[in-house]
């Protein structure tokens, strides 16, 4: 009788252990066999989805891409710049200018790159890029910028430049190149021109009818000032994120 209740024991954990769920890896990419919905980045309220690289919040608005598995690049440092900010000058580039925390290999891409930022407010006392200090008092002077940015290849010195447009803490826009190709290297993303709407504010003095009109439509944009009297001065700050082959897509 013992040995019939044993028998029977193996056969019904044997039985469970091929009826329920089972899961693999691929890469790092986790594969449920018995719920498909599980591994769809398009079901954020699955509890099986698995999150992602370079994302806290698992890259919840992220566009999904057949056979990809990583966020879109959101690792870049927030950026920091003073006046004049005209176009034309390079004002930062992922070349020269990346932690080393950060691998130039992540610009690699075959066909897509994408970008996007958001901009905040300074914080008080915060050194911009062009080495001055962000005033406390005017550091919420501002309510929109415009920033030129520019992707190339390593063997170029220039490349396709496009617009970005926002909001202070808002998305912009999605800047979506044509990735030229003939070439393995990294690809080069850099900020070309910072114009914001600070003069659109009466303390910066009077405009033409035809800027404030502009300004009051939120379609113009200036030069950021500078304080020429002492270091302290006026200041943006913002955050790019950006997509390639290898990542989910920016939202548009």
């Amino acid at each position: 009788m013992k040995k019939i209740t044993s028998v029977s024991l193996l056969l019904l954990l044997v039985a469970v252990t091929t009826t329920s769920c089972t899961q693999k890896t691929s890469g790092s990419k986790i594969v449920y066999k018995d719920n498909p919905l599980a591994t769809n980045p398009s079901n954020p309220n699955n509890p099986n989805t698995p999150t992602t690289p370079n994302s806290p919040g698992g890259c919840a608005d992220g566009v999904p891409r057949n056979g990809v598995s990583s966020c879109y690049y959101s690792n870049l440092p927030r950026l920091v710049f003073s006046g004049a900010g005209t176009y034309g000058p390079t004002y930062w580039s992922s070349k020269n200018n990346l932690p080393s925390s950060i691998s130039q290999n992540q610009f690699r891409t075959d066909a897509t790159f994408a970008v996007r930022l958001k901009p905040t407010y300074p914080l008080a006392n915060e050194a911009s890029r062009q080495g001055r200090i962000c005033s406390p008092y005017t550091s919420t002077n501002f309510s929109k910028i415009k920033v030129w940015v520019m992707l190339r290849r390593s063997i170029d010195s220039i490349g396709e430049v496009q617009e970005l447009t926002a909001d202070v803490n808002s998305y912009s826009n999605t800047a979506r190149f044509s990735v030229p190709g003939g070439t393995t290297q990294p690809y080069i993303l850099e900020v070309i021109g910072v114009n914001t709407d600070h003069r659109c504010q009466a303390v910066y003095g009077s405009l033409p009818a035809s800027d404030k009109a502009a300004c009051a439509a939120g379609t113009k944009y200036f030069d950021i000032p500078v304080n020429g009297t002492s270091n302290v001065t006026e200041c943006v700050a913002f955050k790019m994120d950006f997509a390639t082959d290898d990542t989910y897509d920016l939202p548009n």
